[in-house]
């Protein structure tokens, strides 16, 4: 079967897709590849122009964005086809768990050619996941960053002014979860399902997980004054926050978040609203192009 490839670039990921778009789109001529190009500018979401425009004649998926664009694609895809994603957004958390190559020009050789290799989703209630799901915390962060814009901070500078706003005061919550048999009431600062490593474009919070290797990995942090947590914060750029008698990591396959109205989630890092969640594991669901 001649390959048909889909390809789907997200306007309003950065300034730098327009031109990665036109990239990519240069290289599959030169190869004489069919493919079609659409964006988001229309529905405004990749979820519904994949849902609704990638049919059965599409072999291939390519996705040109941020964590967000892959996540609403992902979500829309109704088809187990080879997935090449060419990173454009601000964060990029999940491509940090592969590689694709060090030039623009290798990652979209990768996208288009590079060899396959089966990997993991998530699942948080009815949605898909391809790098974790923030609760508390970094959850906070999000909700904040999406109500509270502030003028002239876009991308790295926006979430991390937001992070350092309400690092010191930020209050622990109750958490109620389930893992397997064992039921969880603790006060947390945040409690994050992780099936990649980084989070918020450089956070190793969960450096142990493997994004192949059929389990999601939790880290929960509990109480920090305020003057430790900037102490160690560091620690989480490393990954080496577990040293940390506050942390604890949990290997799973399926986590139970009950309700709680003063949580807010992100899904990767767009925002997910509040618990309840029911969050496992979806082996081996994604074809991946790497290099």
């Amino acid at each position: 079967m001649d390959r048909k490839i889909f390809v789907i670039w997200n306007p309003f990921a950065g300034g730098k897709t327009k031109r990665i778009s036109q990239e990519v789109c240069g290289e599959l001529q030169k190869r004489d590849l069919v493919f079609e190009l659409f964006d988001t500018a229309e529905t405004g979401s990749a979820t519904r122009t994949i849902a609704e425009k990638l049919d059965e004649t599409f072999t291939d998926l390519i996705i040109i964005g941020g964590d967000g664009t892959v996540n609403e694609s992902i979500n829309g895809l109704n088809h187990d086809i080879p997935v090449g994603i060419v990173p454009a957004g601000t964060g990029d958390d999940f491509v940090k768990n592969v590689f694709l190559g060090k030039s623009l020009k290798d990652r979209i050789y990768t996208a288009i050619e590079g060899k396959l290799h089966r990997v993991d989703l998530g699942r948080c209630n009815d949605r898909k996941f391809v790098n974790g799901v923030g609760i508390g915390f970094d959850g906070q962060i999000v909700e904040d960053m999406a109500s509270k814009r502030v003028p002239l901070l876009r991308g790295h500078a926006a979430y991390y002014y937001h992070v350092l706003r309400i690092l010191g005061g930020y209050k622990e919550r109750m958490f109620e979860f389930s893992i397997g048999d064992e039921d969880y009431k603790q006060d947390l600062i945040l409690l994050t399902v992780g099936n990649g490593t980084t989070f918020g474009g450089g956070f190793k919070l969960m450096p142990e997980a493997a994004i192949d290797d059929g389990f999601l990995e939790v880290c929960t942090i509990g109480k920090l004054s305020g003057f430790r947590r900037f102490l160690n914060i560091g620690k989480l750029s490393d990954g080496s926050h577990g040293s940390l008698e506050e942390v604890s990591f949990h290997k799973v396959r399926k986590i139970s978040i009950k309700e709680n109205t003063r949580l807010f989630a992100h899904i990767d890092g767009e925002r997910m609203g509040q618990p309840p969640f029911e969050i496992s594991i979806l082996p081996k669901a994604l074809q991946l192009r790497v290099s």
